[in-house]
């Protein structure tokens, strides 16, 4: 430890050495002398917009806070590698020593930001904590019982130093030995264990990178757009068995149409059309086929004319969805969801390596709904699996392949037929038109390779093939009053193919001009 002292002693109280307690991103326990507690910052689970963090060209991150013991008390060590730059301002009120340190932010390497508490680490000290003050200030406050605490601050290379001390060893006198006594030597002071937990909280909503608007796996807060991302944990909360009901979280994107009663169809996005949607970048949805939640990892919604970086579509925007990936680790979970109407839906998600050394993983999603509705002869039957191998063919190399079938058996219902410019005046449950079974299927597969040049440059090719069919008998009305009273309903049968080809070949890479590291599609 240097020697440099940023600050005098202070009077001080407390006092029990620690043993050392770490702050991680996950949940820990560990045993040591006092309950220290990191609450992460929550974003509210509505608020989907991915808003950037401050600049950090003049910031110094504390990535990590330790407390760790000491003879004379306890280190609370500030974890970064430019601790001599932090600019450091102290004060205190009644029992209080607060440190401003400008220029700083506590931050962990995942980029979340975090605060640090420990309750009564020490004898004579209530409390310590570490905390952003604003976007550019971190404030550590020390409070004491009794008394205001003595705290020296250090510079280090593990970072800023602050020691607290004992107010048991500040307060005792020295003893003065007598002529009659010889000196007796001190004894070693017995630790007695206390438990610590040390608990982290992810913010769950959060989602750091997308790759929708770029096709590089860029930080949110890097792009020159506006993207909005709904992570997998807001379709678990949601319950969500339809991808419209995850977008109704997402400003300007409103559905055109439900085909039938379901969630096909398109959406409409900054007042745009658009049909079906994007699936890993490739548009192989269709405006008649339908999406399951089962296997979706996020859905990623781009607005504006940045569309154009995939094709054809519009300017308003695309929604892309992003499935789930094999896993390295073994995986298993399985879900069961019931409701009104006769509603349940079974399902689950499997993955884990293949083999010993992790070269070949898997992942399978499951799920079967049935439901009933509360429109007359309604219902709907869903029988969904979607299975993803990964082969890592070397360290540079992966070759993934996907497939994925769905078929949806339902009833095929244009709802409450219009009179002129109204609802006809029947109860909303009356089904208008024929029970008959409409069956939509679609089967997809397709394969992604990925190679690594360098750790700058890389080649990724990908194909996938959609086909799917469609049948069944429905009914539908709406048209204009024959002879003021009687209004017609036309009958018709669908029955037709749909397939769809794709193919990708991207070359990315990053390179410099200047100063300024680019990276290119």
């Amino acid at each position: 430890m240097k020697l440099d002292k940023l600050f005098p002693n202070l009077l001080l109280t407390s006092a029990i050495p620690l043993t050392m307690g770490i702050l991680f991103a996950t949940p820990t326990q560990a045993k040591t002398v006092g309950e220290d507690k990191i609450k992460l910052s929550v974003t509210n689970a509505r608020i989907l917009a991915q808003t950037p963090a401050p600049t950090q060209q003049t910031l110094i991150l504390i990535t990590g806070v330790k407390a760790n013991s000491t003879a004379k008390g306890v280190e609370v060590i500030l974890e970064t590698s430019q601790g001599e730059q932090l600019q450091v301002t102290n004060r205190s009120t009644g029992n209080n020593f607060i440190a401003d340190i400008t220029t700083g932010q506590l931050q962990l390497p995942n980029g979340d930001a975090f605060t640090y508490r420990s309750e009564k680490p020490l004898e004579g000290i209530t409390e310590i904590t570490v905390a952003n003050l604003d976007a550019n200030t971190v404030r550590v406050t020390v409070v004491g019982e009794t008394a205001l605490p003595a705290v020296e601050l250090f510079d280090d290379d593990a970072g800023l130093i602050l020691a607290v001390e004992s107010s048991s060893i500040a307060t005792q006198p020295p003893e003065t030995p007598t002529n009659d006594t010889p000196p007796v030597e001190p004894t070693a002071q017995q630790d007695e264990p206390i438990e610590l937990v040390v608990t982290g909280e992810q913010d769950r909503y959060r989602v750091p990178n997308a790759s929708t608007a770029t096709k590089t796996d860029t930080p949110v807060r890097d792009i020159p757009g506006s993207i909005q991302v709904i992570p997998r944990q807001i379709l678990e909360d949601q319950k969500t068995t339809r991808i419209q009901e995850a977008l109704e979280n997402v400003s300007g994107v409103n559905k055109q149409g439900n085909y039938g009663g379901t969630d096909a169809g398109g959406y409409k996005i900054r007042g745009f059309d658009q049909d079906g949607n994007f699936r890993n970048g490739f548009n192989d949805t269709d405006f008649y086929s339908l999406v399951d939640p089962a296997n979706i990892d996020r859905i990623e919604v781009l607005k504006g004319p940045a569309s154009v970086l995939f094709g054809q579509a519009e300017p308003g925007g695309i929604i892309n969805v992003v499935t789930k990936q094999p896993l390295r680790t073994p995986y298993y979970a399985a879900e069961l969801n019931v409701g009104n109407y006769a509603f349940y839906r079974p399902s689950f998600d499997i993955s884990g390596p293949l083999t010993d050394d992790g070269s070949l993983l898997y992942r399978l999603n499951v799920a079967y709904q049935n439901s009933g509705s509360f429109r007359d002869y309604n219902f709907l039957e869903r029988v969904f699996v979607a299975p993803v191998i990964t082969w890592n063919i070397s360290d540079r190399t992966s070759l993934t392949f996907d497939l994925e079938y769905q078929d949806n058996d339902y009833l095929f219902d244009r709802g409450i037929p219009s009179l002129g410019d109204r609802p006809a005046p029947i109860p909303i449950s009356r089904f208008v038109g024929l029970p008959h079974v409409y069956d939509d299927s679609t089967f997809r597969v397709g394969y992604r390779l990925e190679h690594e040049f360098s750790k700058d440059w890389q080649l990724r090719n990908a194909f996938s093939f959609v086909s799917g069919k469609s049948s069944g008998t429905y009914a539908y009305g709406g048209y204009d009053l024959v002879d003021d009273q009687f209004a017609p309903i036309y009958v018709s049968r669908d029955e037709f193919t749909r397939d769809i080809y794709t193919l990708q070949t991207e070359v990315v890479g990053k390179f410099k001009t200047g100063s300024i590291v680019l990276a290119a599609t």
